[in-house]
């Protein structure tokens, strides 16, 4: 009797979990209902869970589709909705709200086969994916991968791998590009390094856009030192004519 139990208090337990902790790193928290949860090593993750990092800390989320969320330092992720319905596809969503803080998310399964359900949000912003790589906080939102749209302040913008949207001010910016500052800023609070390896393929996309702005100032500074030692040629013949 008690083995018959104990089966289906873990098949229960299995059925309500909807992806689990792969890292972690600090002081990571689960208000489930009424329970609070210190997170740890493969903990199972389940529908409106409330997640919440202190500072210097950080998780990483896969879920059942394999998108990836990672919640920053000092962060809260109310995960309002998750369905991943293989069988019928057109069922799948998800809702995952960024109460404060930093987020990173990689979609999976369900933000390729049914984008329109799969929605990010901040206190601020409705986020759009179209199969992509999205990071942010309350006042910045950013594409690595793919494309996103960005409703914010009564306005949407568009963005492209590798431009960013400023929250900051009375109306949402126009897209910007991305920086080495911008992704420095980010990826500091979320904790994670540019060479960690979290997103679904075998380099991190912070890595490869942040080799891809350090080659575009490379080349800039090349092209201006170019044009300075142009110009520094020009004015010496004339200051020997």
């Amino acid at each position: 009797m008690k083995l018959i139990t104990l089966m289906f208090i873990l098949s229960s337990i299995l059925m309500a979990s909807i992806g689990n902790i792969t890292s972690f790193k600090g002081s990571v928290s689960i208000d489930r209902g009424t329970q609070k949860i210190i997170g740890k090593l493969n903990l199972p993750i389940e529908k409106n869970d409330i997640i919440s990092t202190k500072k210097d800390s950080n998780v990483i989320i896969k879920f059942q589709d394999n998108t990836i969320i990672t919640v920053g330092k000092d962060s809260i992720l109310n995960i309002q909705e998750y369905l991943y319905d293989e069988k019928t596809t057109s069922n799948s969503k998800t809702q995952f709200n960024f109460l404060k803080g930093t987020f990173k998310s990689v979609t999976g399964a369900i933000g390729h086969i049914n984008p329109n359900k799969f929605k990010l949000k901040t206190k601020s912003a409705n986020i759009g994916i179209r199969g992509t790589v999205t990071l942010g906080n309350q006042s910045i939102i950013a594409c690595t991968k793919g494309a996103i749209s960005v409703e914010a302040k009564k306005a949407s913008v568009n963005l492209e791998a590798g431009e960013y949207v400023d929250l900051t001010k009375t109306t949402i910016s126009s897209p910007q590009k991305l920086t080495i500052e911008v992704l420095n800023l980010l990826n500091n609070a979320l904790g994670v390094s540019t060479k960690s390896k979290t997103d679904n393929g075998n380099e991190s996309t912070l890595q490869v856009v942040s080799t891809m702005l350090e080659k575009d100032a490379e080349s800039k500074q090349s092209r201006d030192s170019g044009g300075g030692s142009a110009g520094g040629d020009s004015g010496g013949g004339g200051h020997g004519d």
